[in-house]
């Protein structure tokens, strides 16, 4: 990793540590359209190019930190947002994509709670649906355009299951036990590819084949930086469209009010876990 990646990231810590009191005792990172944790106490917020010095381009990532506790209580969990990410396809490179998550490592931030807007592959899902990542494919990194994909075809399905990801589905467990509204968690396999464009058929009938569920273009660049780290991630995908027959087919904006829709039972199940209520 060169030395102007480091700075970058130790540039963004040395910023919030000057701007926050405190270490935040978890991080979320949203993606298109998602929005959680509004409301926050005591909160501050920053505009990503004060804290990376660039900006997201992608309609849905608002581009901003916002720091702040989930309640007015003084030992309420202090909290950061991320919202937005940075992606391949908008021209930045793997170390510009890793940042946030590199940030909340060297920041010493425990839990890492990843979002993204994904398309459902497996024809059991439904818009609106919420998918803890128990697996995943990287069909994005660098490395593997540089070999015509086959490497990322032949590579077995990552295991990411952990503690954090086990808590999320708990929560879910018990939500949906104790609201009949809110939807019993999914859990499966996320393949990660560059995009911008959505998957041609072929590649969703390829996807399928490998046990894939969910497809989207983000969130395993962020889960590799911080493995070795003293941070923990786990990732859900709000299923924001769905590849069957059945179901018609949209396009970002039906992607952001897909995300929007779900967003209300997101806040509720990161609240509970977040506050081990």
């Amino acid at each position: 990793m060169s030395q102007t990646v480091v700075d970058r990231a130790e540039g963004a810590v040395a910023f919030l540590k000057e701007k926050v009191k405190g270490v935040p005792s978890a991080a979320i990172v949203l993606g298109s359209g998602v929005s959680v944790l509004e409301g926050l106490s005591d909160r501050s917020s920053f505009p990503f190019q004060d804290v990376f010095g660039i900006s997201p381009s992608v309609h849905g990532h608002s581009g901003a930190v916002t720091i702040g506790r989930l309640s007015d209580a003084a030992d309420a969990p202090l909290v950061a947002v991320f919202r937005g990410r940075f992606h391949l396809y908008e021209g930045h490179d793997w170390s510009v994509v890793t940042l946030a998550a590199r940030v909340v490592a060297l920041w010493g931030i425990k839990k890492l709670l990843l979002t993204n807007a994904a398309g459902g592959l497996n024809r059991d899902y439904h818009v609106g649906d919420l998918m803890v990542l128990t697996g995943y494919r990287d069909h994005l990194h660098p490395d593997f355009a540089k070999t015509g994909g086959l490497p990322a075809v032949e590579k077995p399905t990552t295991v990411c299951s952990n503690a954090l990801s086990d808590a999320l589905l708990k929560a879910g467990d018990a939500l949906a036990k104790e609201d009949s509204s809110f939807r019993p968690l999914r859990q499966g396999t996320y393949c990660a590819l560059g995009g911008p464009n959505y998957e041609t058929l072929a590649e969703i009938e390829m996807l399928r084949r490998l046990k894939g569920d969910a497809v989207g273009m983000s969130t395993v660049p962020e889960l590799l930086a911080v493995e070795g780290t003293g941070t923990m991630a786990a990732a859900i995908s709000v299923v924001t469209n769905v590849w069957r027959d059945d179901e018609p087919m949209g396009g970002h904006e039906e992607v952001l009010e897909a995300s929007k829709q779900a967003s209300r039972r997101l806040d509720q199940l990161f609240r509970k876990v977040l506050t081990g209520s």
